[in-house]
C-alpha cells in the first residue's frame, strides 16, 4: 500500500512499512500538516497486525532538514498552521484557548509516545541530513549513512525545544550529552553520533537500507510478545524507582509466558548449544 500523500509516503512489504520523506528539493523539510501526515502513517502501521517494523528514511540527501523555514514566516503561516489548532493557538499566543480545550500534545510529541510504547519495533535509516532527531530519540535503532549529520537549531531562533529534545534526549544520551546538542547546536557526523549513542551503526551509503532492513528480519524472526513487553518495561524504567521498576520487570516477564516462549525456548537452546 502506498500513500497518496506526496509530502510523506508509505508503503507495505513482508511485514515491515517503509516511511519515506518525500520532498528532496527542500532537503525534506517539515511543514505543520507533515507532522499530522507523519503521525497518521506512525499509526497506520501501529494498528496494522500484520506491520512487526516501521523503518524511516528520507528521498535524496537528507533524511530531514526539520522544519520548513518558508512554512513558519510570511503570507502563508497561519494557513499552514490551520491543520493545528493547537499550534496555531500557541503562535498567536492563546494559550488560554489551549488549556481549556483541552489541547494538550502536539502531533509530534504523541508520535514519540506511541514509536516508544508500540510493540512494532521502528528503525532510522539516516541517508543524509538530519536537524530533527527528535524522532530518534523515540526510536528503537538508529542506522546512518557514513555521510549523515545530525544537529538541532531551535536555540538560533530563540526558542526552548519542543520537539521532545529536552524530555527524551536526557533520557537517551544522558544530561550532559543531551545539553551539549541542545544548546551549541552544532552538526555533529555519523561517527561522532555513535560515539555519543546517538546511532547504533554507521553504514556506507549504499548499505544503510541493507543494513536497516537486515535488522527487521532478525526483530520479525522473534515472537512479538517478548519484543512489546520488554520495549514497554523499558520504557517505564525511564521514570520508575529501580524497586518499581523490578516489580514491572517481574510482571512483565510473567505475563510473557503465556506466549509461544516454550516453543521457542526449545530452538533457542538448541542455537546456544552450537554456540558454546
Amino acid at each position: 500500500m502506498a500513500s497518496s500523500e506526496k509530502a510523506i509516503l508509505l508503503e507495505k512489504h513482508d511485514q515491515i512499512g517503509y516511511i519515506t520523506f518525500n520532498r528532496p528539493e527542500k532537503l525534506n523539510a517539515i511543514r505543520p500538516a507533515d507532522y499530522i501526515l507523519f503521525d497518521e502513517l506512525v499509526n497506520d502501521c501501529e494498528s496494522d497486525d500484520n506491520i512487526r517494523v516501521i523503518i524511516v528514511t528520507g528521498k535524496g540527501r537528507a533524511w530531514s532538514s526539520g522544519d520548513d523555514v518558508e512554512a513558519w514566516t510570511g503570507s502563508k503561516e497561519k494557513e499552514y498552521m490551520k491543520g493545528d489548532p493547537g499550534l496555531l493557538a500557541m503562535d498567536e499566543h492563546r494559550f488560554l484557548d489551549n488549556a481549556l480545550s483541552g489541547y494538550k500534545l502536539l502531533p509530534i510529541h504523541k508520535t514519540c509516545l506511541t514509536l516508544l510504547n508500540s510493540g512494532k519495533v521502528s528503525i532510522a535509516a539516516v541517508n543524509g541530513i538530519c536537524r530533527i532527531p527528535e524522532y530518534l530519540y523515540a526510536m528503537d535503532f538508529v542506522v546512518a549513512a557514513d555521510v549523515a549529520t545530525f544537529a538541532q537549531g531551535d536555540i538560533l531562533a530563540g526558542l526552548s525545544p519542543m520537539g521532545s529534545s529536552t524530555q527524551l534526549a536526557p533520557r537517551v544520551l544522558g544530561r550532559r550529552r543531551a545539553i551539549e546538542l541542545i544548546l551549541l547546536c552544532d552538526p555533529i557526523s555519523a561517527q561522532e553520533a555513535y560515539r555519543v549513542g546517538l546511532v547504533n551503526k554507521v553504514v556506507p551509503l549504499l548499505q544503510l537500507m541493507p543494513e536497516a532492513e537486515a535488522i527487521a528480519r532478525k526483530i520479525i524472526s522473534y515472537p512479538i510478545t517478548g519484543i512489546k513487553l520488554a520495549k514497554m518495561a523499558m520504557t517505564k524504567a525511564q521514570d520508575l524507582p529501580l524497586q518499581e521498576g523490578l516489580e514491572i520487570e517481574q510482571w512483565y516477564a510473567s505475563m510473557s509466558m503465556q506466549g509461544p516462549w516454550k516453543t521457542y525456548g526449545k530452538q533457542f537452546l538448541a542455537k546456544k548449544r552450537k554456540l558454546l
